[in-house]
């Protein structure tokens, strides 16, 4: 579960933010929960003094004369794991933000396109989530947890009527559909072919004229369909 914690005095940034998360974390397939506040109230201290997990902030720097600063201070009290973000329309606070040593993750001006260094922020957090997550099966009699971010892709053979799972640096035999697996996936992955799932984290070419995807590790396959890559 991740949680998303907004606080800015602005309704309709906090609109925009919302938005904008919910379709950034919805691609990811993890269970989340935004809170959004327009003030730091005692609601928004219940949070910080909670122990709900994977937290992420973004936090306005000035609400009603109270401080972005300040509030990254009390979440760092008890609190070295989760991710903080200051938004501001103060640039002129950022060296003072970037070093009061509360690790924020980045402080975004309003007047830059915010949005997409949210965005960058967000996938960066959520990765590291990803990261610490792994997929679990059966195969042979053995259970495997196979890291997330290690997979490639995955296929399936219509005519064995199983599914290859290829990681970095072994294959594995899943007894389980496409559909299946892609429902268990944590993280940036999409169908590329009816038969294929690519991790789009891992794609470093895509040749839409010999129909082949090239990974991270040079490894090239041929399972290529516009109506699916390029849906995604």
């Amino acid at each position: 579960m991740i949680n998303i914690i907004i606080c800015d005095d602005n309704k309709e940034i906090t609109n925009i933010l919302k938005t904008y998360i919910n379709k950034i974390v919805f691609n990811y397939k993890i269970e989340y929960k935004i809170y959004v506040f327009n003030d730091y109230n005692d609601i928004f201290y219940k949070i910080v003094d909670s122990k709900i997990e994977n937290k992420f902030y973004i936090l306005d720097i000035d609400v009603n004369n109270k401080s972005g600063i300040d509030i990254s201070k009390k979440i760092r009290n008890n609190d070295w794991n989760s991710a903080i973000i200051l938004l501001t329309a103060h640039y002129e606070l950022e060296y003072l933000a970037n070093h009061s040593k509360l690790l924020l993750l980045d402080f975004i001006s309003k007047f830059d396109t915010y949005e997409d260094k949210i965005k960058e922020s967000l996938d960066l957090f959520m990765n590291k989530i990803i990261r610490n997550d792994k997929l679990s099966f059966k195969q042979a009699g053995s259970i495997f947890n196979i890291e997330y971010d290690s997979i490639l892709y995955i296929y399936y053979d219509k005519y064995k009527r199983k599914s290859t799972l290829v990681t970095k640096d072994n294959e594995y035999i899943l007894n389980m559909s496409l559909k299946n697996i892609k429902d268990k996936l944590k993280g940036n992955f999409c169908y590329s072919h009816k038969s294929c799932i690519v991790n789009k984290n891992h794609i470093k070419e895509i040749n839409n004229i010999t129909k082949e995807i090239t990974f991270s590790n040079n490894k090239t396959i041929q399972f290529l369909s516009k109506k699916y890559l390029m849906e995604e």
